[in-house]
């Protein structure tokens, strides 16, 4: 697994390539623990190039999810392929996540967005 982590206004973008799943969860953990240390954390996450995700990315993402809703934060996924889509559905935590269908319409709805 690759993750990069960008600014974009007020965001912190992570971008995940490759298997969202239980061997890279501790690397995965790290970056999301240093993202939602701010006072009012505003994370993006990039799904586009996840092939494969499991439970445990589903237990990890609802945990940080909760995490930054408490601090008055915002956590929105997009870029998320339509293989990996079927799951969030069929898992059911797609009516938990603000979820845009790619980088141009998370910018378009969040990229003015102030701290």
């Amino acid at each position: 697994m690759k993750i990069t982590v960008q600014s974009f206004n007020s965001w912190q973008i992570i971008t995940l390539k490759g298997k969202f799943v239980v061997r890279n969860i501790t690397m995965i953990r790290k970056f999301f623990e240093r993202a939602q240390s701010v006072a009012l954390p505003r994370i993006a996450l990039d799904m586009s190039e996840v092939s494969q995700i499991d439970s445990n990315a589903f237990t990890i993402l609802v945990n940080y999810q909760r995490n930054i809703i408490q601090k008055d934060g915002l956590l929105v996924l997009f870029g998320i392929r339509s293989d990996v889509a079927e799951i969030f559905s069929i898992v059911g935590v797609d009516k938990l996540f603000r979820i845009c269908e790619n980088r141009e319409d998370f910018e378009k709805h969040y990229g003015d967005m102030e701290v």
